[in-house]
């Protein structure tokens, strides 16, 4: 018959197949276990993705025009403002020309208005020397008077 440590040898040895049996069947279950979560997962995220897809297309057909849009309000932004700084530029020479018109009647004006000073002064002048003149003459035609009228009607001689 078997020794003792045969037979202990023999228990152990048993005791290793059963828990290598055993780790085996674990084993094959977990990897199942794996095996369906796996095509769950892969289920799942195919899933979430025809979904994504579907609302990015949805989101594009929805967009598709708007972009055309967009650009011709570009164009649109663009165009104004490349007339509003024409126009601006042309406002600026006209203010300019217009600035340069001003100065020139303002010169124009202070000439003429100094002429017409040196002429008023002048008038002025002629007018009191005409003044002094026509006195002058007035008190001559008053003696001239005065010594007629003495000379036709004589003063009586009072006693």
């Amino acid at each position: 018959m078997l020794s003792s440590t045969e037979k202990i040898l023999s228990v152990v040895v048993l005791a290793l197949t059963l828990a290598v049996g055993f780790s085996l069947m674990q084993y094959n279950s977990t990897m199942d276990e794996m095996t369906v979560l796996r095509g769950e997962q892969v289920e799942h995220v195919d899933m979430v993705n025809k979904e994504f897809k579907q609302r990015v297309k949805a989101v594009e057909l929805e967009n598709i025009g708007q972009g055309k849009e967009i650009k011709r309000g570009q164009d649109m932004i663009l165009a104004n403002t490349k007339l509003i700084y024409t126009k601006a530029d042309s406002l600026g020479s006209l203010i300019d020309d217009l600035a340069y018109e001003i100065k020139r009647v303002d010169r124009d004006l202070s000439k003429k208005i100094k002429n017409v000073q040196r002429d008023l002064e002048g008038l002025e002048d002629n007018f009191d020397s005409e003044k002094r003149r026509t006195r002058r003459d007035l008190s001559d035609i008053k003696k001239q008077l005065k010594t007629l009228n003495d000379a036709v009607f004589p003063p009586e001689e009072e006693e």
